[in-house]
């Protein structure tokens, strides 16, 4: 009898050993598991967020590029608008200096052709100077002219570019929104 409880008792033993064996067994088997989920739950995650991040960055490349491509043709605009400004108020310039020289020529072919008479002198002079105000007045005129359209050209430039911005800035975020949607959705 003392032999059987002896066979029992090793039995028994034997039985708990290989049951904490085969359990220590699970926990190890679910914990490798639980390791390995995490693990290509990680990875899964981390190439997501490059890709998102990967197409972000090129969004931006893009916007900036454009951007920068907006800037340019603005300052294009701006230095064409400054050159035709400059090379009217040098044709200003030659043009007024003509005419005054033309002026003082005929002043003082006036003064020694006249001067026995000064009547026709005073209106020789008054001649002369109301041709040299109306071509002033002519050439101002033409010149506020020209600076107007091209102030106006100018403004409108600056809106166009300003839309075409804003509808790029729209479409970015949208896209950055239609993304996000998308990733959230599959996740």
């Amino acid at each position: 009898m003392t032999n059987q409880k002896n066979e029992n008792k090793t039995l028994n033993n034997d039985i708990k050993e290989g049951k904490e064996n085969f359990l220590e067994q699970q926990r190890e088997q679910q914990i490798e598991n639980t390791t390995s989920n995490i693990s290509d739950t990680t990875n899964n995650v981390t190439n997501s967020i490059k890709e998102y991040q990967q197409t972000n960055n090129e969004i931006l490349d893009k916007s900036i590029d454009t951007s920068n491509k907006y800037q340019q043709e603005t300052n294009n605009t701006i230095q064409s608008i400054y050159n035709t400004y400059v090379e009217l108020q040098k044709n200003f310039a030659n043009t007024f200096q003509s005419v005054f020289s033309k002026f003082i020529d005929g002043t003082s072919k006036s003064y020694w052709n006249y001067f026995l008479n000064p009547q026709r002198y005073t209106d020789v002079y008054n001649n002369s100077n109301q041709n040299v105000t109306d071509n002033t007045v002519n050439t101002t005129r033409q010149i506020n002219d020209v600076a107007l359209a091209s102030a106006e050209t100018f403004n409108k430039s600056i809106e166009i570019a300003q839309k075409y911005y804003n509808e790029i800035a729209q479409n970015y975020l949208n896209f950055v929104n239609k993304i996000e949607k998308t990733y959230y959705n599959n996740h």
